[in-house]
């Protein structure tokens, strides 16, 4: 897996200073790295501006493209378009070591280091570009494919669990309660 993510590699000591831009194109294989995965396929175009300063390095990235996701209500595959841009501020270690904890916008590398590699940040601002409720509605017309098949089992599971409420015994207590509430 390590030799498949070599081309996520930026070899910054390299690099002069201020901004340089990398291009990458994200398709299956990518997201086959990653077995875990919401998203087991999709194409996505990831631009990032990589800019390098003195005491840090700055990552812009953009991605632009789709992802193949599994509706939660109805399970069928959504093609969901992705438009994000996300930043990554790289420092170095040095200094109060509680000082040096990343965050979700900024790491620290060590000085010794003369590379990083992104395919776990572009993997994860793909996951963060889908909302956590997937599902066809949120969807253009032309990307809604519902499995009508599944909603309709739902939606006679729900009109049974409706029926059957009648059967349901309720306390005397709340029974009580019901009625003073609707003398009001």
């Amino acid at each position: 897996m390590e030799k498949a993510l070599r081309p996520y590699d930026i070899h910054f000591v390299g690099l002069s200073q201020g901004p340089q831009t990398f291009r990458y194109q994200i398709d299956d294989a990518f997201f086959a790295l990653f077995p875990d995965t919401q998203a087991k396929k999709g194409s996505c175009h990831v631009q990032l501006l990589f800019d390098k300063q003195t005491s840090h390095m700055e990552l812009n990235f953009t991605l632009d493209g789709h992802v193949e996701i599994e509706c939660d209500r109805c399970t069928a595959d959504m093609h969901y378009p992705i438009h994000s841009q996300f930043q990554l501020l790289v420092k170095f270690e040095g200094g109060e070591p509680d000082a040096n904890e990343d965050t979700d916008e900024m790491i620290f590398i060590a000085r010794s280091e003369s590379s990083i590699n992104v395919a776990q940040y572009i993997y994860e601002y793909i996951h963060l570009s889908v909302p956590m409720v997937k599902n066809c509605d949120y969807l253009e017309e032309r990307y809604k494919n519902c499995n009508q098949e599944v909603l309709s089992r739902l939606q006679n599971e729900d009109q049974a669990e409706e029926g059957s409420t009648d059967d349901i015994v309720i306390d005397e207590r709340w029974a009580a309660l019901k009625k003073l509430k609707d003398k009001k």
